[in-house]
């Protein structure tokens, strides 16, 4: 009976040098107080964007107040700023500027917001109707809207140095090699566990590359280019499309991407199995979404709110691994179709950048979604969504996506009714009076 019960991992050991190999290893020292976390260094390369450019949603806030990281000590300590919104230009139908906030959009008691709008007959942009995307424009930061925020990777490496340092996580000597069952270690001495976690990134020093899906002809922006940068956007993201690609504004750098030229090689996609025997991979090294948003980090975070979910035991569950497999799999297949969309959604569609991805065909679950969505103008949530509801609405609308048949909420007003309810929200909203 003995070899039946379920016996908690005693040892695990995290190999990486950025944010997403700290906080790992932060994790797995909270959630095991009793094991043995071991933390094995490794380079950060240049194509590890979820270590060079973390951004975390504000689904993953809960996730990071528990590990004592909460977004108003961040924000408080200069180790994160805000970000409110993203603020796409050249990138619609009409060559119009759109927006997505990183919170949720206003509600109307007329009905939802996007078919009252629709019935409006869109006299005014989307965007309007986005408290975050307002303030954005205004360059404030409001206490009432909750951001993303946009973490300096330098002191987030070192305050999780801190914590791990606290919570008892074994740093050890530079990673050398990895046969399947040890660690071999530039000092000469090896690291045995019960678990690895594979942070390296893209290199994944520990993990089978072979089980990779490659996502290029879904995310096209293989080459990035990082400058430094021309001046500082506020709480806010921008880029613009380009007939080569797209060219970005975040705090700290200016990011040229396309599908040839110089710069960083990206390879997007994803492990079909993250969990394989031992090995567990996250970050980088378990999906590569590419530039576009800068998801890696978030996505990151609730890879590990999922093992944190479905903690593994010592002796490997088939089971569980394979549940594991298919929800980090859901999670990161729905995340790409969401960054798609950009692309595939024919927003924008001149340029050679733009018409190449008529020769490659959008994913079959993106497929079903805008087929959906021009149709009835609904956009079904999934039970692995990373981002709201609303950032999908704001991406489609903002495009220029007008749904065939309208919706039976918003077909309960005339047009001019509709127009009235969107007018006298968005005159709320530029007069910055948010809901509280």
């Amino acid at each position: 009976m003995t070899g039946n019960v379920r016996q908690q991992l005693r040892s695990v050991a995290v190999v990486g040098g950025g944010p997403v190999a700290l906080i790992a290893a932060v994790a797995f020292a909270q959630a095991l107080p009793s094991a043995t976390i071991t933390l094995v260094p490794a380079p950060v390369a240049p194509d590890a964007l979820a270590d060079r450019f973390p951004i975390a949603l504000p689904a993953t806030h809960d996730l990071l107040a528990t590990l004592g990281l909460s977004p108003e000590r961040l924000l408080a300590k200069g180790i994160a700023r805000p970000r409110l919104a993203t603020r796409f230009d050249a990138w619609s139908r009409d060559g119009g500027a759109w927006m997505v906030g990183d919170d949720s959009a206003a509600t109307l008691p007329e009905g939802r917001l996007h078919a009252v709008w629709l019935r409006a007959h869109g006299l005014r942009r989307f965007d309007e109707l986005i408290p975050a995307c307002v303030a954005a424009s205004a360059g404030i930061v409001d206490p009432r809207i909750e951001p993303a925020l946009q973490i300096d990777p330098g002191r987030f490496a070192q305050v999780l140095g801190s914590i791990a340092g606290q919570a008892g996580v074994r740093p050890v000597a530079a990673f050398a090699a990895f046969d399947g069952d040890r660690l071999a270690l530039h000092d000469g001495t090896h690291v045995t566990a019960d678990l690895f976690i594979d942070a390296s990134g893209p290199p994944r020093l520990l993990s089978h590359a072979a089980s990779f899906a490659d996502w290029a002809a879904t995310l096209p922006a293989t080459r990035l280019t990082v400058s430094p940068p021309v001046a500082d956007p506020g709480p806010i993201d921008r880029y613009r499309a380009t007939p080569t690609g797209w060219t970005a504004d975040w705090p700290g750098a200016t990011a040229t991407a396309g599908n040839g030229g110089d710069g960083i090689a990206i390879v997007p996609g994803r492990l079909i199995a993250p969990f394989d025997g031992k090995v567990l991979a996250i970050g980088d090294a378990a999906v590569q979404p590419g530039p576009l948003g800068r998801m890696g980090f978030t996505l990151a975070l609730t890879q590990l709110a999922l093992i944190h979910e479905l903690m593994p035991a010592r002796d490997p569950e088939p089971l569980l691994v394979a549940e594991i497999n298919r929800r980090a799999g859901e999670r990161a297949d729905r995340l790409r179709d969401f960054l798609a969309t950009h692309y595939h959604a024919g927003g924008r569609t001149t340029g050679p950048f733009w018409h190449r991805l008529d020769r490659h065909p959008r994913p079959a679950s993106l497929d079903r979604l805008l087929t959906q969505f021009a149709r009835r103008g609904q956009v079904v949530t999934d039970d692995e969504e990373t981002v709201s509801r609303d950032a999908w609405l704001a991406v489609l609308l903002g495009q220029g996506i007008r749904p065939e048949r309208p919706d039976p909420a918003g077909l309960s007003l005339s047009p001019a009714e509709a127009a009235r309810a969107i007018d006298t929200l968005a005159a709320r909203l530029a007069a910055l009076e948010f809901p509280s």
